[in-house]
């Protein structure tokens, strides 16, 4: 709309008011069909980089908490002569019991993040997808212990949760205090010829 005034010798008056039609252009539906898939193309990068973010917090976590109780265990294993002795279900429990009752051992355990136990008091240790670790100790049978040469070894299942005791694919993620890191397993081939080699009958030599 354009509008005219003419200056008299009063107040301005309205001399001529021109109004030109000029029709206000919407989104078409194309427009819109590519706005809303950019709009949910950038969400879906971001939700996904923020998922990747957050399991990559979670097992550095893990790979540092795997790595303490390691220590935990050499320093009780040159403070007694000996590891802590478990079996069953809850052999975690009871190896945690152990190292949190010895002095040279207390510590390390006592400055592990609060978000690792579960339940009351000091007793469940979970990894950070909420899975409560394993716990073989060196009389166990394991093969992770015979590749680990006879000491113990805690395990947390990983990402997926699973320990691949029914699909033998779920050790894939698994992470030990033995070897921790997640980017190069360097017992995963002894692992595996430990496995093998307990499952050789009676009278069969190694190779």
């Amino acid at each position: 709309m354009s509008v005219q005034f003419s200056q008299a010798s009063g107040p301005a008056v309205l001399d001529r008011v021109t109004v030109a039609n000029h029709p206000r252009r919407g989104m078409t539906l194309v427009e819109m069909t590519i706005a809303v898939i950019v709009v949910g193309g950038g969400l879906f990068l971001l939700t996904g980089w923020l998922n990747s973010q957050q399991q990559a917090a979670k097992r550095d976590l893990s790979v540092r908490l795997l790595a303490d109780l390691d220590k935990a265990l050499a320093r009780y294993h040159r403070a007694t002569g000996s590891y802590p002795t478990s079996y069953g279900p809850d052999s975690a429990i009871q190896a945690t019991v152990n190292l949190l009752d010895h002095d040279k051992t207390r510590p390390i355990l006592l400055d592990l993040p609060p978000s690792v136990w579960q339940g009351p008091g000091r007793r469940n240790l979970v990894d950070p997808w909420g899975t409560r670790l394993r716990y073989y100790s060196a009389t166990s049978d394991s093969p992770m212990v015979k590749a680990n040469n006879g000491r113990p070894v805690f395990v947390s299942a990983g990402p997926d949760r699973d320990f691949g005791d029914g699909d033998p694919a779920g050790l894939g993620d698994n992470l030990r205090s033995d070897d921790p890191g997640p980017n190069d397993f360097r017992l995963q081939q002894a692992l595996r010829e430990a496995m093998t080699s307990a499952e050789q009958p009676d009278g069969e030599e190694d190779n």
